[in-house]
């Protein structure tokens, strides 16, 4: 499973992984300790692992969003995933619980500054292994406000859902209609998705909690598993109470 993202790419050559194996930080980068500390604990079984494939774009075309995704199916069992990225007013991007589900999550960020997405994944048995890329920016991602309130029109499709799922794989693609706003833009307040629940007929799939840099109108990718029983649903909530909810056929 750890090759299942490299076949999908044109040639299916290697991944190359911007942290080399080990602890040592190749960008020596005077977050990512801080980072340790405030969202893993401070683990001391933690290092740098081929094993977790983080893909993206070497430059940001759009710092609104900037396109990922993580792999951990060659870590093993997974309890949880963090993505932070080093150099960002708001680092905490997602934590992911992958349950039932497999590890592997496509999704979008704002970024504000050239800096390093990690995607930090805590070993059922135990311990922290860690993929990163580095992703060059000229900023602007989490400071300026979301398309959205350009358009006078925008909250008539505030909330709304789609979703599709490839039986014959598992892929699930899920879009919801939200500004994403991190509270950093003049004069309008936060206001973000919190978490997103995937369930079917048997409980719980997956659970992600989101943060404000998730991008504006988020695309999120699972990997479901094969035993899903019926429908799978699709619960949502965001800053301000509101709640979302889709279903699609498995």
């Amino acid at each position: 499973m750890s090759a299942l993202l490299t076949q999908l790419l044109p040639g299916g050559g290697p991944v190359r992984q911007d942290a080399a194996p080990g602890k040592a930080d190749p960008w020596d980068s005077g977050m990512w300790p801080l980072h340790r500390a405030d969202w893993l604990g401070d683990p001391a079984d933690w290092r740098n692992d081929a094993a977790v494939v983080v893909l993206g774009p070497e430059a940001a075309e759009d710092a609104m969003h900037v396109p990922f995704t993580l792999d951990a199916t060659g870590v093993g069992a997974v309890e949880r995933i963090v993505v932070t990225i080093d150099y960002s007013p708001i680092p905490q991007v997602l934590t992911f619980w992958p349950g039932r589900a497999r590890p592997l999550l496509g999704f979008g960020v704002k970024y504000e500054s050239g800096s390093p997405l990690r995607a930090s994944v805590q070993r059922a048995g135990g311990g922290w292994r860690m993929g990163a890329r580095y992703v060059s920016a000229m900023g602007g991602g989490c400071t300026a406000p979301a398309a959205a309130h350009g358009q006078p029109d925008w909250q008539e499709g505030f909330g709304e859902m789609r979703a599709r799922l490839w039986p014959d794989t598992g892929r699930l693609r899920v879009w919801l209609r939200h500004p994403q706003d991190t509270g950093l833009a003049p004069g309008i307040a936060a206001h973000h998705l919190t978490e997103m629940v995937l369930e079917d007929d048997a409980g719980q799939i997956a659970r992600l909690e989101l943060h404000a840099p998730v991008e504006e109108n988020p695309a999120l990718t699972f990997l479901l598993p094969e035993d899903v029983s019926g429908p799978v649903t699709i619960r949502a909530r965001d800053t301000m109470g509101y709640r979302f909810v889709g279903e699609v056929a498995a």
